[in-house]
């Protein structure tokens, strides 16, 4: 059993409309220049070589370039045991009865489908059949390759499906080619004949945050903290030129002044993106003192969500066992109009840090009632009846988490807690595991075999 304290600091989840690509047109305008990008000076070398020489006669040396290709198909069924695969396969044809038909077409459209119902597994097969369009399916890892922008949004769908079902082995092998997305075979002006005069990234700033943070979520927080550090500072850069008038790789004045500000606001927003990421990154590697001081750094930036950000604070040092301090950060969270859940919420995670789980759950019952979706208050709520003794009302509250909105509240803590419940509270919770494996697989198609694994198990 274990709380959620919720220090991540995340921007809102992407939606499928931005996860999945879409087909745009060459001639769009990119007013916001949010495909702007400093290459590094190798890369910068090769495309100015690439733009002086004759059309179709310059070939950079091969490692300057971005080879991708899908290495394997995924199926989990070889990682877990087969009465879990029964169970899964009886309770998924339940489920996808009539919902998507079984359909040979290969398309944007199937694909968005498919991440819709959350079918993960099939959604990230599909892709490798849609990169195979592109030349870049199964054994074309290491071959040469044109790229554009809906083939590397693709690849950040498939990559970022790999993450969201914890495929990190397959995750990891596949973006290598990628590295940071700074080979010059990823910017348009290496194509001048499709792009004419467009310059920039025709990858997306979400791509390139996904590559730098994976190596966090595959547990090696460092790895991914340089990574970040060398994107925060390219934006510093651009932000820098911005400032000064300059196009955001300095190459050009800009004119107009509407397009600076939106373009100041754009990537200043980025910039915060990029920290809240380092953030995150520190807390997975215990170096809270980093990630307490640009917390701080991030209160005092002008119009910056100063509640929410002392809140994180207080949690942060939460984290550290520094009660007091934790205190005075709530205090300053509600000083600067905290909501009343998120003050709740608050005073219920001090309350668990000095062991007071009666007026925890009193916290916490009051914002669930004003904030009844919670997950992340449901769960300690239940975590804090289990402490208090009362582990049968723990059990029924995470039951009636799951059972009023399964879609949404299948998620990884709820089920490794209410395992550990069941594992407690009776020599039957085998069977109740069994039936929460069914609503598992009814309502999340492609749920980590290790949630599988655990549900299976008999022991916790």
């Amino acid at each position: 059993m274990f709380f959620e304290v919720s220090v991540s600091l995340t921007s809102k989840k992407p939606s499928v409309s931005t996860l999945v690509p879409r087909s745009t047109s060459v001639g769009d305008t990119d007013a916001h220049h949010k495909d702007a990008w400093i290459p590094m000076e190798k890369t910068r070398q090769v495309l100015v070589a690439n733009a002086t020489a004759p059309p179709g006669t310059y070939n950079p040396d091969i490692e300057m370039l971005t080879m991708p290709g899908v290495l394997l198909d995924e199926d989990v069924e070889d990682e877990i045991g087969e009465p879990t695969i029964v169970c899964c396969r009886e309770a998924k044809a339940g489920c996808n009865k009539g919902k998507l038909t079984p359909s040979s077409s290969t398309n944007e459209r199937r694909l968005r489908d498919l991440v819709k119902i959350g079918a993960y597994g099939a959604a990230i097969n599909h892709t490798a059949m849609m990169l195979s369009f592109y030349g870049q399916g199964r054994g074309r890892q290491g071959h040469r390759t044109t790229h554009s922008p809906q083939s590397l949004q693709l690849w950040y769908t498939r990559l970022a499906l790999l993450v969201k079902t914890k495929s990190f082995a397959v995750a990891q092998a596949e973006a290598q080619p990628f590295s940071q997305l700074e080979k010059p075979d990823v910017f348009y002006q290496y194509y001048p004949d499709q792009y004419g005069g467009r310059t920039g990234s025709m990858a997306s700033f979400s791509f390139r945050l996904l590559l730098a943070e994976m190596p966090m979520l595959c547990g090696k927080p460092k790895d991914s903290l340089r990574k970040l550090f060398c994107m925060w500072a390219t934006i510093k850069k651009m932000l820098n030129n911005l400032n000064k008038g300059l196009c955001e790789d300095g190459s050009s004045q800009v004119s107009d002044k509407n397009d600076k500000s939106d373009s100041l606001k754009l990537w200043s927003g980025r910039e915060v993106k990029i920290i809240y990421s380092i953030i995150n990154c520190a807390c997975a590697m215990k170096d809270y003192s980093l990630a307490i001081e640009l917390l701080g750094q991030l209160c005092d930036r002008e119009g910056a969500p100063k509640s929410a950000l002392y809140s994180a604070l207080g949690r942060l040092h939460l984290q550290t066992g520094n009660i007091s301090a934790a205190e005075v950060c709530f205090n300053e969270s509600s000083v600067f109009g905290a909501s009343c859940v998120r003050e709740l919420i608050d005073k219920g995670l001090l309350a668990i840090a000095q062991e007071n789980y009666e007026d925890a759950c009193i916290y916490l019952q009051r914002a669930s009632s004003l904030d009844p979706n919670n997950i992340m208050i449901l769960n300690n709520l239940s975590v804090c009846l289990f402490h208090g003794g009362r582990s049968k009302e723990a059990i029924t509250v995470l039951e009636a988490v799951i059972s009023s909105n399964p879609i949404d509240t299948l998620h990884e803590s709820i089920i490794l807690n209410l395992c550990a419940l069941y594992d407690l509270a009776s020599s039957k919770g085998i069977m109740r595991k069994f039936a929460l494996l069914r609503q598992l697989s009814k309502y999340s198609a492609d749920a980590p075999a290790h949630l599988l694994q655990k549900l299976y198990s008999q022991q916790s």
